[in-house]
């Protein structure tokens, strides 16, 4: 009877143990690899492409005593092509480097009662400029902005027909507004319209010392890349 006991009361341990180690193993944490999250810089890249439209472009001479009229320049609808980096630089607010380059042809030329048409030749611009845009948050992929910049520009004019070959830097600037589609993650297409305007001191073949003010409409289309 003593051994009976004995034995029973060695099973009643061993499963008492064996239960406890079981609850040990089903209340025991396996710790869970969480994914690394990566952090939105907030910098972009953009490259973008689009049409001209010339509002005005002129050309005066200061030095010349009297009253006389500005060369006037109709121009072909011409194309802008261009590249930008920025950042957002608090939540709704981007910075931006541009840099654009836009070509155009000359159609005709007047100065007064003087008309020159048809006329060949270009008009070609290159702008850099510091840009501010101010998103306007919708909580959807669809984002609306307006802003502007200002920097420099250098154009050329050139004719064969009027004897002109020259070029100058001056003050270019611009106003805006577009919208940004998500299109995937940190990727958006960006249609956008902008005016700008540069008026540069200019010289060469066919010209000296005169003042040139370009005036243009310009509608692009341009993909960002968020890095």
């Amino acid at each position: 009877m003593k051994l009976n006991r004995v034995l029973l009361s060695g099973v009643a341990l061993a499963a008492m143990a064996g239960a406890a180690n079981a609850a040990d193993l089903i209340v025991y944490d396996v710790p869970v690899t969480e994914p690394i999250m990566v952090a939105d810089t907030g910098w972009y890249l953009s490259v973008f492409g689009g049409g001209v439209w010339d509002s005005y472009i002129t050309a005066e001479d200061d030095d010349v005593d009297g009253d006389t009229d500005d060369v006037e320049i109709e121009t072909d609808m011409g194309w802008t092509l261009g590249v930008a980096v920025g950042a957002h630089v608090f939540d709704n607010i981007r910075g931006e480097l541009e840099l654009a380059h836009t070509n155009r042809d000359v159609t005709s030329a007047s100065e007064g009662a003087l008309v020159l048409d048809p006329l060949d030749g270009s008009v070609t611009t290159t702008t850099l400029m510091g840009n501010l845009w101010l998103d306007l948050d919708t909580g959807s992929g669809f984002t609306p902005y307006i802003g502007g910049g200002i920097g420099a520009g250098y154009v050329t004019a050139e004719s064969d027909d009027a004897g002109l070959d020259a070029d100058g830097y001056g003050l270019a600037y611009q106003v805006g507004a577009g919208v940004k589609f998500d299109v995937a993650d940190n990727l958006a297409l960006d249609l956008g319209y902008r005016f700008k305007g540069l008026s540069a001191e200019i010289s060469g073949d066919g010209t000296e010392d005169v003042v040139a003010h370009t005036g243009s409409h310009v509608l692009q289309i341009g993909l960002s890349v968020g890095f």
